[in-house]
């Protein structure tokens, strides 16, 4: 959010209010919303929280909005803290792409197409439904 920050605010009123229009619209969807880009891996639990709070706020205040969707496309790993955020952020659905190979070869092979799966991080995050 930062470096969509800079760039908006940069914007003539005429272009910031193009951009409003198109996300009040649903026609550009703001995804993650963390100020920067946190480490999945190796980040203080807090200072996740503080990215995510301080990204989240910005979009709110700006556009009225609160991000749906995680977008995590080139993090080295994903832990069950970062599922457990995610999820009490308020995501519906989190992509990412770096799967652990053995993980990605039993995922592919199952009857469901394999990609989509729910993760339950510490088991009661989402309930007991299958």
């Amino acid at each position: 959010m930062k470096y969509f920050n800079m760039w908006y605010t940069r914007q003539t009123h005429e272009m910031q209010s193009e951009v409003r229009n198109l996300i009040q619209e649903g026609r550009l969807e703001i995804t993650m919303g963390g100020w920067v880009g946190s480490d999945e891996c190796d980040a203080n639990y807090e200072d996740i929280i503080g990215n995510f709070q301080k990204g989240h706020r910005w979009l709110y205040d700006e556009f009225g909005v609160e991000p749906r969707v995680g977008w995590n496309i080139d993090p080295f790993g994903h832990t069950e803290a970062n599922a457990a955020l995610f999820h009490d952020f308020g995501f519906d659905a989190i992509f990412f792409s770096r799967v652990d190979s053995d993980d990605s070869t039993s995922m592919f092979k199952s009857k469901n197409e394999g990609s989509h799966f729910l993760w339950r991080p510490f088991s009661d995050h989402f309930g007991k439904q299958k």
